[in-house]
């Protein structure tokens, strides 16, 4: 079995332009921090203004652990269960 190291030094990048194209996010519409990571700008709300809002999952924790509390893997494991069940998805971690 592959180590997590040997998992993540295997796995290819995708540009986040080509991500963010994917799901409907315009170019001009993000802030780039390198080819990998962006935030979306407020700008984006008042084009998706009209549409409907989505739902949102905040996955926390009270008291933080130096093991953490298996929030990455439930946020995960929920963005897939979702998914499956064939729900439109977008996982985002502040620090996996």
């Amino acid at each position: 079995m592959k180590s997590d190291l040997q998992i993540a030094q295997e796995a290819k990048l995708k540009p986040i332009t080509e991500i963010a194209a994917s799901i409907g996010i315009k170019e001009d519409e993000l802030d780039l921090y390198g080819k990998y990571k962006a935030k979306v700008s407020p700008d984006i709300l008042k084009r998706l203004k009209d549409r409907p809002q989505g739902k949102y999952i905040v996955v926390t924790a009270v008291t933080p652990t130096p093991l953490g509390e298996g929030k990455t893997v439930t946020s995960i494991g929920l963005g897939q269960g979702l998914a499956k069940i064939g729900k439109n998805v977008i996982n985002t971690l502040r620090e996996p």
